[in-house]
C-alpha cells in the first residue's frame, strides 16, 4: 500500500513538473538552508520497562508521565519549480535529511509493579528505583531520528507577472519517512539488549508562504515558512519490553535560498 501511495505521489510530481504551459516556460532551481522546529512531543509512553540488577528481574508498567521530544535542526534544502501559468507554479521541495536529537521528558513517571520473571510481584522499591532512573535522565538526549520529507506544493503568486518582488502562498502534500536510533544513554535506560525503535511513515497536507525577489532574468533570492500535518506511531521494543506512543508534528520550517531560472 505504501509503495502504491508513493508511486502515485511521484507520478503527480512528474506530471506537474513536466507540464507545458502556453503562458510560461522554464524551471527555477533553489538552493539554501532551512531551520526545522518539529514542535513534536509524543503522547505518554504506555507499556512495560524491564528491571535489571545484574540479571533480568521482570517488568514494570509504564502508565504515563514519560514522553519523547524531538529537537530543532538546520539542514540544506533545495527545490525545483515549474510555472504552470502567469500566477501558478508547481514546486517539489527536497533537502538533506536532518538528524534530530530526541530528549526524554520524564519529570514525574507514572509506574506500577507488574510481575517478576518467576511470577513474584516486583516490590515498591523496584518501582521507586526505576522512577529515579528515569528522573535522573529527564532532559537527556536518548535517541536520534532522521527524517526525509519531500513535499509537493502548488504556489500562487500574489504580485503581477514581471514584478521583481512576488509574495506567494502554496498548498500541497507532504510525505515523511523516519528512521530512529537509540544512543548509549537510551540503551542504558533499558539494559535489555538492543533497543529497536519503529516509526510509521506519514502523508499529510502542507502549507507554505514566502516571497521571491528577482535580481535579474536568471537569479533570485527567496525566503519562506512552511508547515505540514505529520502524524505517526512510535513503538520501542527490547528483548522483554515494549512501549507505544503517537507523535503529532506541526513543524515550523524557515528557509532562505538562492534561485536560478533557466
Amino acid at each position: 500500500m505504501k509503495q502504491s501511495l508513493f508511486a502515485l505521489s511521484a507520478g503527480a510530481v512528474l506530471c506537474a513538473l513536466s507540464a507545458s504551459s502556453a503562458l510560461a516556460e522554464g524551471y527555477t532551481i533553489k538552493l539554501g538552508g532551512i531551520y526545522i522546529d518539529p514542535r513534536a512531543t509524543s503522547s505518554s509512553l504506555k507499556g512495560t520497562l524491564p528491571v535489571y540488577q545484574g540479571a533480568y528481574l521482570g517488568n514494570i508498567n509504564v502508565n504515563g508521565g514519560t514522553r519523547l521530544e524531538v529537537q530543532p535542526k538546520s539542514t540544506v534544502m533545495f527545490s525545483i519549480e515549474r510555472p504552470l501559468s502567469d500566477r501558478w507554479s508547481a514546486e517539489l521541495v527536497l533537502g538533506v535529511p536532518p538528524e534530530h536529537d530526541v530528549k526524554l521528558r520524564a519529570p514525574n513517571p507514572e509506574l506500577s509493579a507488574l510481575s517478576a520473571e518467576a511470577g513474584t510481584p516486583l516490590g515498591n522499591a523496584k518501582v521507586a528505583g526505576t522512577t529515579q532512573k528515569l528522573q535522573r535522565n529527564n532532559g537527556e538526549v536518548v535517541a536520534t531520528v532522521k527524517q526525509a520529507a519531500p513535499t509537493l506544493f502548488f504556489n500562487y503568486q500574489l504580485a503581477e507577472p514581471g514584478a521583481a518582488l512576488r509574495p506567494f502562498i502554496g498548498v500541497g502534500i507532504n510525505y515523511t519517512r523516519f528512521k530512529a536510533t537509540s544512543n548509549d544513554v537510551g540503551n542504558k535506560l533499558y539494559s535489555d539488549g538492543k533497543v529497536r525503535i519503529d516509526l510509521t511513515d506519514s502523508y499529510g497536507l502542507a502549507f507554505q508562504t514566502g516571497v521571491s525577489y528577482r535580481i535579474d532574468r536568471n537569479w533570485s533570492i527567496n525566503a519562506g515558512w512552511a508547515t505540514a500535518a505529520v502524524k505517526n506511531k512510535l513503538t520501542i521494543r527490547t528483548d522483554h519490553s515494549e512501549q507505544k506512543a503517537i507523535y503529532r508534528f506541526h513543524p515550523s520550517a524557515f528557509s532562505m535560498s538562492v534561485g536560478y531560472t533557466f
